[in-house]
């Protein structure tokens, strides 16, 4: 017959005691920096919303003039996109220098107000970004161009390799989405929970309010892009 193992000595007893109430002063100490962190991040998501809401109220009372920075009609110039700047090229012609963002959105716009075409591949896009008088700042000029159009909510991918079109169905889809999100949210804070999923819950929470600002920032940016129509229905929107 096996003999039983021994019972746990008291010192192990004891060691184990310990370590248990460390653990669970530890624990409460996390818990309580969690709630720190969340309130400070509902206060700046707050803070972002309240900007987000008197952006569009300024756009609604006193439109901003975004229009194509340089007339591909008449050739004229006009103030330069934010994100951009004078340099002259390699060949001494100045150029005005795209950084970030205003890559796409004025690739986009080059596009738009030429009129003659929905979708082009990047390489041509490119030259035709240069041809108006651009350049694209970065060590691989051509791969920071198509990065920044793969990003553009208001462009897709063609069944062509290497080709992106404008997406005219963006604004209808992105409101959709939108529209989608503030559902699940007010679905989210109007079911209450029980106590072990609140944490659950404002992890989702989170969740949800990060997409809606990124979709809003979406679909403001195909507004301006794809013309009048889709930003006054963003604006009826709100």
């Amino acid at each position: 017959m096996t003999p039983a193992a021994p019972p746990p000595s008291a010192r192990l007893l004891r060691a184990a005691e310990a370590e248990r109430t460390d653990l669970v002063r530890h624990r409460a100490r996390l818990e309580v920096e969690r709630e720190r962190l969340h309130s400070e991040l509902a206060r700046i998501e707050a803070g972002l919303a309240d900007v987000r809401e008197r952006e569009r109220l300024l756009e609604r009372l006193a439109p901003r003039t975004r229009g194509e920075d340089v007339d591909v009609t008449a050739g004229s110039a006009s103030a330069a996109p934010a994100g951009a700047g004078e340099a002259p090229d390699s060949a001494g012609v100045a150029r005005t220098v795209l950084r970030g963002p205003a890559i796409r959105e004025t690739a986009v716009r080059v596009l738009v107000q030429a009129g003659d075409a929905e979708a082009l591949h990047y390489r041509d896009w490119f030259e035709r970004l240069r041809a108006t008088g651009y350049a694209v700042a970065g060590k691989n000029p051509l791969a920071v161009f198509l990065t920044q159009l793969s990003r553009s909510p208001a462009l897709r991918k063609s069944t062509q390799a290497g080709v992106y079109e404008l997406d005219r169905a963006a604004p209808a889809r992105l409101r959709a989405r939108l529209t989608e999100l503030h559902d699940q949210l007010r679905g989210l804070t109007a079911t209450p929970g029980a106590p072990a999923d609140l944490a659950a819950i404002r992890a989702r929470r989170e969740e949800l309010i990060s997409e809606i600002g990124q979709t809003e920032k979406a679909l403001e940016e195909v507004a301006r892009l794809l013309g009048a129509p889709e930003r006054d229905a963003l604006i009826a929107a709100v």
